[in-house]
Formats: C-alpha cells, sequence, structure tokens
C-alpha cells in the first residue's frame, strides 16, 4: 500500500489516545484493534507491553496534564481514554474536556479520584462516610490528629494501588505514617481518615454507567491477608457472599452518588466496606474499571464483556446487558510478602482445570518487590469455578496450587 492510501485509511479510523500501556491496558487494546481504531498509547515507559499493541506511542507521561493535551493537539485523537488508571482518570477528562471531546466531566472524575474531595462530598450529601483531617506538607503536624482515637488510616489523596497507606495505632506511628503518605502523593495532600472495620463485609467489583445511570454491577469480596500491606487486597472473588439486601443498598448509594457527581459514561470500579455495626460505607468510586483484568474476571462470572462494552460507549453503540448468570469467578494476585528475586513460579497441576488466564509479570531471575502496593504482583491469575466452595477452599489453600522460590534479600543493616 502506497504512502497517499495508507493515511487516507488512517484518517477514515477512529483515533484513540490511551493513557498508559502497561499489563492492565492489554485488554482494551486488543479489543480496539479487533474494533478497527487507531490506536496511539502514552507514558513514561517505552517497554510497557502495550505499547506493542499501539500503532503510535509517545514517551509522554500519564500524569502529565499539560504534556498528554499538547500531544492530543498534535496526534488529534477522537477519544482519550485512561483505562484500569487512577492517577491518568483526571488527566483524560481534562484534555476531554480542554478538546471538546467525548469523556465525562474533569471535575467529576476528579472527585471520584481525590479521596478529600470524595469524602467531603459524600459528608456534604448526606451519606455516611469516615471522618477525615486533611494535611500539606505546609501543615502537617501530628497535633491536628488528636481529634482521633486510635487506630485510623494515613493515605495519600491521589494515591492507587494501596501505595503509601498506613494504619495508626499509636503516636509513635504517626511521623512515619505522614511521610510515607506524602511520598506516594503528586498534589502533597494526604489525610487522617476515621479506621472502618470490615468485620461483616469488604466489598469490590465494578459497575457500568450509561448517561448517567448504574446499568450494570458485579460486586463480590475483597480478600486481604499480605503480611507487606494488609489494605492491599490479594483478590475477589465473585459474586459476594454478602446478601441482595446488602448488595442492593451498596448500588443505590452507588447509583446516587453518580448522579450526583455528573459522572455519565463508562466503567467505575467500587469498593465498600461493612462494619461490625452493620453499617455499610462507600469507600471509593474509582472512574475507570479495576486493576488486575478485573473485567475479565467479572466477564467469565456474569457474561457482560466490559472492555468491549467501554469502547462501544465511546462510539454510541448500544449497550445490551446479559441475563446475570452469576458464576463463579475470581483474580488472585500471586505476591511476596518481601523484596528478592524470583528463582521459580510453578502451579500445580490440580489448580490448572480453574484458570481462565495466567499473566505472568515477573520472570525468573527479576527482581521481585514486598506486596507493599498493586504494581509489586508477580503476576495474576483469573480463575473460574463451579461452586463457592470449591472457590474458597483453593483462596484459603493458595500457597498448595502456587509455588514460589524466591531468593530474599537480605537487610543489608544486618551485615554491617
Amino acid at each position: 500500500m502506497n504512502q497517499k492510501k495508507l493515511m487516507q485509511n488512517i484518517n477514515k479510523q477512529k483515533k484513540i489516545l490511551f493513557l498508559g500501556g502497561a499489563y492492565a491496558q492489554i485488554p482494551i487494546l486488543d479489543e480496539a484493534k479487533k474494533m478497527g481504531f487507531y490506536i496511539i498509547t502514552c507514558d513514561y515507559l517505552p517497554d510497557n507491553p502495550g505499547h506493542k499493541i499501539a500503532d503510535e506511542y509517545h514517551n509522554v507521561s500519564t500524569t502529565d496534564m499539560k504534556g498528554v493535551l499538547s500531544l492530543a493537539k498534535r496526534v488529534k485523537p477522537d477519544f482519550v481514554v485512561a483505562y484500569a488508571s487512577d492517577p491518568a482518570a483526571p488527566v483524560a477528562a481534562f484534555v476531554s474536556d480542554k478538546l471538546g471531546l467525548p469523556g465525562n466531566p474533569y471535575n467529576s472524575v476528579r472527585i471520584l479520584s481525590e479521596k478529600d474531595l470524595f469524602r467531603k462530598y459524600l459528608k456534604d450529601n448526606g451519606f455516611v462516610t469516615p471522618e477525615i483531617i486533611q494535611m500539606t506538607e505546609k501543615d502537617n503536624t501530628g497535633k491536628k490528629l488528636c481529634a482521633f482515637k486510635f487506630p485510623y488510616i494515613i493515605k495519600p489523596t491521589d494515591s492507587s494501588g494501596s501505595k503509601g497507606v498506613s494504619i495508626v495505632s499509636n503516636v509513635n506511628e504517626i511521623s512515619n505514617a505522614i511521610n510515607l503518605a506524602f511520598k506516594f502523593s503528586r498534589n502533597k495532600r494526604i489525610i487522617a481518615e476515621e479506621f472502618i472495620d470490615n468485620k461483616l463485609a469488604d466489598i469490590h467489583g465494578d459497575g457500568f454507567i450509561v448517561d448517567g445511570e448504574l446499568i450494570f454491577s458485579s460486586l463480590g469480596d475483597h480478600i486481604y491477608n499480605s503480611k507487606a500491606n494488609p489494605f492491599n487486597p490479594i483478590g475477589t472473588t465473585w459474586p459476594s457472599s454478602q446478601s441482595s439486601d446488602v448488595i442492593n443498598k451498596i448500588e443505590i448509594d452507588v447509583a446516587r452518588i453518580i448522579k450526583g457527581t455528573g459522572f455519565r459514561n463508562g466503567p467505575v470500579n467500587i469498593e465498600a466496606r461493612v462494619n461490625s455495626k452493620g453499617i455499610h460505607y462507600i469507600m471509593e468510586i474509582g472512574p475507570r474499571s479495576g486493576g488486575h483484568f478485573v473485567p475479565n474476571a467479572i466477564h467469565y462470572s456474569t457474561g457482560f464483556n466490559m472492555v468491549k462494552a467501554t469502547l462501544d460507549a465511546l462510539i454510541g453503540n448500544k449497550i445490551s446487558i446479559p441475563g446475570q448468570i452469576k458464576k463463579y469467578a475470581a483474580y488472585y494476585a500471586i505476591h511476596c510478602d518481601y523484596d528478592g528475586k524470583l528463582i521459580q513460579l510453578s502451579i500445580n497441576d490440580k489448580l490448572e482445570p480453574f484458570i481462565k488466564e495466567f499473566h505472568q509479570y515477573v520472570l525468573p531471575g527479576e527482581e521481585v518487590k514486598s506486596f507493599l502496593g498493586a504494581n509489586a504482583a508477580i503476576g495474576i491469575l483469573i480463575m473460574a469455578f463451579n461452586n463457592r466452595e470449591q472457590m474458597e477452599y483453593i483462596f484459603a489453600n493458595m500457597q498448595k496450587f502456587v509455588d514460589l522460590k524466591i531468593d530474599k534479600i537480605m537487610d543489608l543493616q544486618q551485615n554491617l
């Protein structure tokens, strides 16, 4: 094909500028390629695997609003998309607003993305929400926290994947928790937040919005047991074991919040807790799909392809929801609770029949990071099961089915 015809074909294609090219973005990049889009990716990591799928790649950070806006003005996309990325979601909305492209309002996305703004919105609009105290680098004295009873949480307002989050149980832990939160905060605003126990339920999943209405929701049970970071989930199992009454109350609140903030179209990632008194709290509504291939797991559970629906919504195709079949499915983050080097990762043959997808991030000989944040996963298993008992047994005994051999990096100070 000559250069002139090639350029004519490119001009006919709808262009999407995707912010990111990491493993989590591959499903939507593959789907966009199937649907005939011209794909442009950008981030500051040229080796990210998603860039190999793209027609163009540009080395621009996904959190650089001015840089992405400048890039978009040059490449002239029809859509700007941040898939499964909290930090990039406000940037995509900002650029879309500036260029008059389809997307969600920047203010709506910002409220959902920044924890202090989200908590304020919930409180101002009558939702049950944890009390918070906001701190900046200029005003971060621990004295402001006297109003809180131990334990409480200190976290960045604009981080993701549980990075920079600490539970504070006494005054000696305050300073380190504050410093850690600021380390992972780009906007240099952090919050101390009333601790909400999850003794009755920890709920997680994705929803899908069309014209401001929550038309689909699939909520499961978040699983935590990492020693490195107790706030970093190792997986989710679908559907939730909680009663339909609990799930309905959460979905009603999510729908009200979506409507009130002005979020219009596309996927959202939902986290909620039910405390020991039976009170439910909406902890987060991320204006994007869940990471760790959550939409893929939900597809196996419900039959709804949210990846394709995300692209269909952009171009105005009708979104049809299948009857919710509610099969049993899960994602599991293969992880280690200390730093080291991966020697071997092997999966027991007994687990193989349940594995739908296996995405390995770290290969033998490569560095393994302690599971302090979602980005430290060694790999992701997407699984489907015949019944809940089978699913719960496998999750409770995952160390029997996934064998990791890792050379531990010793603390250098111990060797001095």
